[in-house]
């Protein structure tokens, strides 16, 4: 049958079966991953064929290209029927890169392979052809100067195949006044998103009439970034990116995992709501309980906090699956304003302000660290039907 392995020739490697070579040139749409050639056409005898040769990351045999010392024969009989080992690349590239293996190590190739194929997705589902429109928003509060290029963005978009829809969009929120981040501050990032960014959305549109998708960026404020991500939140597509220092704006880990998510639901009684999201770091309960005496505390968290967290765009997927059920769960329990206190990184701020659109009309006040305050919490500004400032 077609599906069986096939067995093991005197060399000592072990064949990919006919199936999952069928898988492979299907996820690949026909093209070789590294440099793009159509290979089931071949322009010098004119006439369509299937000349494309599937490739393994890690090899075959123990002893083959990018072999470690941990890659004896049972990983070897596994991975080469392993979908996210099995590259479909011409001949070229595939000579190329066995020949060189140390130029072409694992971490490279897996990497490649994982943006070629979130490419072949995003051309399949995104409107316009893999097109958006790069989004940049960032603060100017912070003690050192962040600065997002916008060349940045569209190299990191390239990378998934996507092309910039128009000019990007770069909105630097103004500084705090005298006063520090007070209502009035809070009023101001409220009118450069409605001014700045929405007004510049509406003059943009899709080739069929339909809304572009946003390739979006934040480094700002916790708050602010969810009041953007509430802005943008009603948008059929978007595509968040992750900023840090060491990695800028390329994943740290394409392949990795995301962390599980654990959610301690809260204890019964009348006190006021608050929800926890222990993510980038872990928020002490007591300084909730300052804050918001009485209250009872619903968690979400992982079992390590980080600002590493968001490793590749499936942590934030993950984020949002594990969130969406928990708000639910929690408006449910009270008709009354849930308080949130959140240690997260940026772009899951941005996907937790998304949220609150459409799905979740749900009253939601936003708490933030007071620096001029012994860093206690305090209530910031308003999510969902509200949307104002806290007076």
């Amino acid at each position: 049958m077609a599906n069986q392995q096939k067995p093991k020739p005197a060399n000592g490697r072990y064949n990919t079966n006919d199936e999952t070579k069928r898988i492979v040139w299907i996820r690949a749409a026909g093209h070789c991953e590294l440099c793009g050639t159509d290979l089931t056409y071949d322009y010098r005898a004119g006439q369509s064929m299937k000349w494309g040769e599937v490739a393994h990351i890690l090899p075959a045999s123990p002893k083959g290209p990018r072999g470690r010392t941990d890659h004896d024969e049972a990983k070897a009989k596994t991975l080469t029927n392993d979908y996210a080992n099995l590259m479909l690349l011409c001949p070229g590239c595939h000579d190329k890169i066995d020949r060189d293996a140390d130029g072409y190590p694992e971490s490279d190739l897996s990497g490649l392979h994982q943006a070629y194929l979130e490419r072949i997705r995003l051309a399949a589902t995104t409107p316009d052809g893999g097109r958006a429109i790069p989004v940049i928003v960032q603060s100017q509060h912070f003690a050192t100067i962040n600065d997002i290029p916008v060349r940045d963005l569209l190299v990191a978009m390239s990378s998934e195949g996507l092309t910039a829809f128009d000019h990007a969009i770069k909105i630097t929120f103004p500084q705090p006044g005298p006063r520090g981040r007070d209502d009035v501050y809070w009023q101001n990032i409220k009118d450069s998103i409605q001014h700045d960014l929405e007004q510049q959305l509406r003059r943009r549109g899709g080739t069929y009439g339909d809304a572009p998708a946003l390739a979006v960026v934040g480094l700002a404020d916790i708050p602010a970034l969810m009041l953007l991500g509430q802005a943008i939140g009603d948008r059929s597509k978007r595509l968040l990116f992750s900023f840090n220092r060491e990695h800028h704006l390329r994943w740290p880990n394409p392949l990795a995992e995301p962390p599980e998510f654990q959610f301690i639901p809260p204890p019964d009684g009348d006190g006021p709501l608050a929800l926890v999201l222990s993510l980038s770091a872990e928020v002490p309960h007591r300084d909730v309980n300052v804050a918001l005496p009485d209250s009872r505390i619903a968690e979400l968290c992982i079992p390590e906090p980080s600002y590493m967290m968001v490793q590749n765009r499936r942590v934030i997927h993950a984020f949002r699956d594990a969130l969406q059920k928990r708000l639910s769960q929690l408006e449910a329990m009270t008709e009354s304003t849930i308080h949130v206190f959140s240690a997260i990184p940026a772009a899951l701020a941005i996907e937790f302000g998304a949220l609150l659109t459409t799905t979740h009309q749900h009253p939601y006040l936003i708490f933030d660290r007071d620096k001029d305050n012994q860093n206690q919490f305090k209530p910031t500004l308003h999510l969902g039907p509200l949307a104002q400032e806290v007076q």
